[in-house]
């Protein structure tokens, strides 16, 4: 019983934050071309995540009766996790070659002016190093690079997910004996 109520309770907020997530995806692409936000937003954006994670891990306490192992609380997330995850690898695929096939010329856009703002502060080179850069970001929205950054992601969620369930956990209190 317990196990399945951890993989429905998992799977409800997975869908639950994968929605979310999308659409903080499409807010912080978005807001590409500006080099000052977009670092703003993707932060802000993950936070939020983490923020639902713990009211997912609040609501799993809850529902069972206020105590829960790290085992069972971390099952939950994790299925969470796994869920979310898939539906931020595939918004970035979808949204980079279908919706906004310009997002890096927009990035690069962006990094110009700000570095123009800079003024004589930076090199040249360095000017130039910086936008090439961008360029390589291109290459991570490839469908090999996307699944492989989807496992790294997992990973980097699933640790959260076990700090999260060590924070939340709560054992009952243990039977007292009597003489």
């Amino acid at each position: 019983m317990e196990r399945k109520l951890n993989v429905r309770t998992g799977i409800r907020f997975g869908l639950i934050l994968g929605a979310i997530y999308c659409v903080l995806l499409f807010w912080r692409w978005s807001a590409a071309g500006n080099v000052v936000i977009l670092p703003f937003i993707t932060i802000l954006s993950y936070f939020g995540i983490l923020g639902l994670m713990f009211y997912e891990a609040a609501y799993r306490k809850k529902i069972n009766g206020g105590f829960i192992s790290v085992k069972d609380l971390f099952q939950t997330l994790f299925i969470s996790v796994l869920l979310f995850e898939l539906f931020f690898s595939a918004y970035n695929y979808i949204h980079f070659h279908f919706i906004d096939t310009h997002v890096v010329d927009k990035m690069k856009e962006g990094m110009k002016e700000a570095l123009l703002k800079m003024g004589p502060q930076i090199s040249d080179q360095v000017k130039k190093e910086k936008i090439d850069g961008l360029d390589q970001f291109k290459d991570t929205m490839t469908i090999g690079q996307i699944i492989k950054n989807y496992f790294v992601w997992v990973s980097a969620s699933g640790v959260f997910a076990l700090i999260i369930s060590v924070l939340m956990r709560k054992n009952p209190p243990a039977a007292k004996t009597t003489n």
